[in-house]
């Protein structure tokens, strides 16, 4: 009896168990086609994403390189501005230097030109002077010159070495006229009539003058500072220097007059 209370225990237990680990059944989804779909979707939406990122990746690449470059440019620039710099600096220097230098000019100028104005005025007084007493040639042309440097003497815009290179071109025009013979045309007043007539400058010695007609010659006293009139006299000998002064002649001797000069009075001689 105890052996068939086991036998039924036992029963009992396998049976219950063989229920509970039935085997496992397979579960097939309904629409597999949708699993499939989903699946790519999925690994579609990743690669996607996969691309994005990279693309991210790529623009911060770029903007790193753009920022290097950048960077690399700027040290370039500031290298090139320090060395700008330096050399500003001494162009400053070299300038203040030479601005002093201008300034101790000025001063010692000033200086000068307490001694060297009043010397200008006098040589430009002189030269008034010489033309006044001169031959009376070109006469226009001189006085013009001479006028200007009165003019300029005391203006301000004008440097003394200016000045100075002026009235010594003006003292160097009039020195050339002692070695030099001309020919010009202007007109002289003969008796209260005024003439048209050719005149030849025989350096600073004499002027002589003929009308075109060759009626009325003549040449420049010194002594009485008034011409003297020939009448047709040395109408051929002024003819022939003209053309030798316009060089449609080559050098001759000519006979001429010439009139001596007495010595002129000098300031500070002896009376």
């Amino acid at each position: 009896m105890k052996n068939l209370y086991t036998l039924l225990v036992a029963f009992f237990v396998v049976n219950i168990y063989s229920q509970e680990i039935e085997e496992p059944k397979t579960v097939v989804p309904e629409n597999p086609e949708n699993l499939i779909v989903d699946s790519i979707d999925i690994q579609s939406g990743t690669i996607q994403s996969l691309q994005k990122t990279q693309e991210e990746i790529d623009k911060l690449d770029e903007q790193s390189k753009k920022l290097t470059n950048e960077y690399k440019d700027t040290i370039v620039e500031y290298e090139i501005l320090n060395k700008y710099d330096n050399q500003l600096e001494r162009i400053t220097i070299s300038q203040a230097e030479e601005i002093a230098n201008i300034t101790r000019q000025i001063e010692d100028l000033d200086d000068t030109n307490k001694y060297v104005l009043p010397l200008l005025e006098r040589m430009v007084i002189t030269l008034r002077e010489l033309i006044e007493i001169d031959v009376p040639f070109l006469l226009d042309e001189r006085m013009s010159r001479l006028e200007e440097l009165e003019d300029i003497l005391f203006k301000a815009n004008f440097s003394t070495a200016e000045k100075f290179r002026k009235i010594y071109e003006a003292y160097q025009i009039e020195n050339e006229y002692g070695r030099t013979i001309e020919a010009y045309s202007s007109s002289i007043d003969i008796e209260g009539v005024n003439l048209a007539a050719q005149f030849f400058r025989l350096g600073r010695l004499n002027l002589y003058y003929m009308t075109p007609d060759g009626d009325e010659t003549g040449y420049w006293n010194k002594n009485t500072n008034s011409w003297v009139h020939l009448g047709g006299k040395y109408a051929d000998e002024i003819d022939a220097a003209l053309k030798i002064a316009y060089k449609q002649a080559p050098p001759d001797f000519i006979n001429l007059p010439v009139q001596g000069v007495e010595k002129l009075p000098v300031q500070g001689d002896e009376k």
